[in-house]
This record gives structure tokens, sequence and C-alpha cells, in this order.
């Protein structure tokens, strides 16, 4: 877990570094979210239980009041352990052992957002990024492990509310819902896509 903490960091670095640059030419929001995801599809076949350990983060300058262009990261946790039972090694052998899945996701994408009424006391947006995923797999058959980090694609389309602390304001709460699309492929491991959803804040650096 160390080892990917040091990643979020690195990434985070990166997004303030790029969004710094832009930041003399329009106004530049931060909006950190805390997020609850539910695996779904294939995924739910290594991991069926709903993650409370994930966040959101993304820096977004704006075009206009109503579009904005940006960076976008995160961290995803997913963890389960099984009861005991006999499993299979590659040696041919058998064991009983408690089978434990751990993976996290640090996804870098390159976001667009769209809100539809700027002005109003409760503004409506829709965005999507797209970029890459980092996935830190570590699968446990008793003391055997197997672990693996890969780098693949990514996309997560979202929609939301944000609620500013005084009309028109650049500051307030956001709330939002996602899809994140992960194919990523390892072992047992046909894609980790799950559904997101959110409470956070969104204020301006300047």
């Amino acid at each position: 877990m160390k080892t990917s903490y040091k990643i979020i960091a690195v990434l985070i670095a990166g997004l303030f570094t790029a969004g710094v640059t832009q930041a003399q030419e329009g106004r530049l929001n931060l909006n950190i979210n805390y997020s609850i995801n539910t695996p779904t599809g294939n995924f739910k076949d290594v991991i069926d239980k709903t993650s409370y350990r994930s966040w959101a983060a993304s820096l977004l300058y704006g075009i206009n009041d109503k579009l904005s262009i940006g960076l976008g990261t995160g961290f995803q946790d997913f963890y389960q352990k099984y009861p005991r039972q006999v499993y299979k090694l590659d040696d041919g052998s058998d064991i009983s052992a408690v089978l434990t899945n751990s993976i996290q996701a640090i996804p870098v994408l390159a976001q667009v957002q769209y809100n539809f009424t700027p002005q109003s006391a409760i503004q409506p947006y829709v965005g999507v990024g797209v970029g890459g995923n980092l996935v830190l797999y570590r699968q446990y058959v008793g003391e055997f492990e197997n672990s693996k980090s890969k780098f693949g694609f990514a996309a997560r389309p979202e929609a939301g509310i944000f609620v500013p602390f005084r009309k028109g304001g650049p500051s307030g709460i956001t709330l939002r819902a996602d899809y994140n699309y992960m194919p990523v492929k390892y072992n047992d491991l046909d894609g980790m896509s799950n559904w997101g959803a959110g409470i956070g804040v969104k204020f301006p650096l300047q």
C-alpha cells in the first residue's frame, strides 16, 4: 500500500503543475470527491463487494462559464477475502487455503465537463474522462502471493450537480455518479469496470 500512496502523491503533484501553467488564462477549479464504487460485469467474479475506500480529484480550466477541460486522477481500493476451500496451484497440486484479492486502481484522465446552468442555485453537469489506469493486483492463496502491476486504457463518463455555497459562486458541493470502464486483463481478472457515486467540494485556485 505504501507504494500506491507514493504513486498517488506523484500524480497529484503532476496535476497541480499542469494546471498552474494555465491559471492566468481563466478560472482553475479543484474538485475533490469521496467515492463509493461497486464492481460490475466480470469484475464481480473476483470482487463483488462495494468499496468504501475510494476518492477522485480533478483540476479543470474554464474555457467559458459552461465548458471546462483538465486532468483527473483518483484512487480505488477493492478488497475481498473468501472462505477456506481447496484451490489448484500452477504446478497442478491442490491446497486448502483462504483466498484474498486486493486490487487498487489509479487513473490519469484527460477530462471535459459541461455545466448546463452555470448561474443557477443547482447546476447539473455532464463530463467524460479518457486516459490510462494503473492497476495494482495482488492475490493471496494462503501463503502464496501472485502480484502484478499493469497500465491500461480507462474511461469515465459522469453526471452530477454542483450546488454553490452562494448563487453564482465558484465554490460549493458536488454530487456525482460515474461509470469507470477499465478493460484490464490478468489471471482471473477480466475487466474491473465499476459504478461510482460520490460527494465532494469544488473551489477555485485563483
